[in-house]
């Protein structure tokens, strides 16, 4: 088994750039210290002068999923105003786990997804989303698992930033299945919806390779506040959920958890 690893690291060394390669070497030292993970992915894709890990770079895939649909839905046009200034919003924002009976409205569902993902118009072709995106790449994708939402069969769809549309996939996940995927938090199942936030790591790193990872997770997370801030001034719940099962995720999104990593779950339903 030594031997095996040994001889696979020397063969990767073999195809690295320096600069690449002394990065790594700190990585699996700090690794071979401390045994986390997280600390050697972080010397690892540090930026020095002298250069950083940006390779591998696989080939951009496009701004948007074409995915096969079992049905569309479109969507209502959203909300042009809630009445709730942002900075009342960002003052009031809480982690709420718990909701009420009532569903959620295909209107409030709508303007939840154009506001926290949407494409708010085109500069040169180019698309602008609602969120800021390092080197405008976009790698946050949006599924929605409706359970109650008012005028919207129950089922697993993908938000179609691009045409404001949702994709039906299938049947929801069931609440207990997904409560169970989040390391049984119960609130994981209830609400109205859950809406599962995922990144497509080779957008970003199409350009800046292995450093890509970290942008992911701000793109992610401008995401998750936009969420926070829609369902305050809507008067609706939510909360972030970052504990998961990753691949138990990723198997029932029908994602290969690689290139597409799952970022956060968000139960979003009305408040008790």
């Amino acid at each position: 088994m030594v031997e095996r690893l040994c001889s696979c690291i020397s063969r990767l060394f073999s195809v690295l750039s320096r600069a690449e390669a002394r990065l790594l070497a700190r990585g699996l030292s700090v690794l071979c210290e401390t045994r986390d993970p997280g600390l050697a992915l972080q010397e690892s894709t540090a930026i020095e002068r002298w250069g950083y890990y940006g390779e591998p770079r696989p080939e951009f895939p496009g701004f948007f999923k074409r995915l096969a649909c079992a049905a569309r839905v479109r969507l209502p046009e959203p909300l042009g105003a809630s009445g709730v200034d942002v900075l009342e919003a960002i003052r009031r924002r809480e982690s709420r786990r718990e909701y009420g009976d009532m569903p959620v409205s295909l209107e409030q569902l709508s303007t939840l997804l154009f506001y926290a993902a949407g494409v708010r118009g085109y500069e040169l072709g180019w698309p602008l989303r609602t969120y800021p995106s390092a080197g405008g790449l976009q790698p946050v994708e949006v599924y929605v698992n409706a359970w109650s939402v008012e005028g919207l069969e129950p089922g697993l769809y993908h938000y179609d930033a691009e045409r404001h549309e949702l994709c039906l996939l299938g049947e929801p996940i069931p609440r207990d299945r997904l409560a169970s995927i989040c390391l049984d938090q119960e609130h994981a199942g209830d609400g109205s919806l859950a809406l599962i936030i995922t990144a497509v790591y080779a957008r970003t790193a199409s350009k800046y390779g292995a450093r890509g990872y970290r942008y992911i997770h701000l793109d992610a997370g401008a995401v998750v506040q936009n969420v926070y801030l829609v369902t305050e001034a809507l008067g609706l719940a939510t909360v972030v959920i970052g504990a998961f099962y990753d691949h138990e995720l990723c198997n029932e999104l029908g994602i290969d958890c690689r290139w597409e990593l799952p970022m956060a779950v968000m139960p979003v339903g009305t408040r008790p």
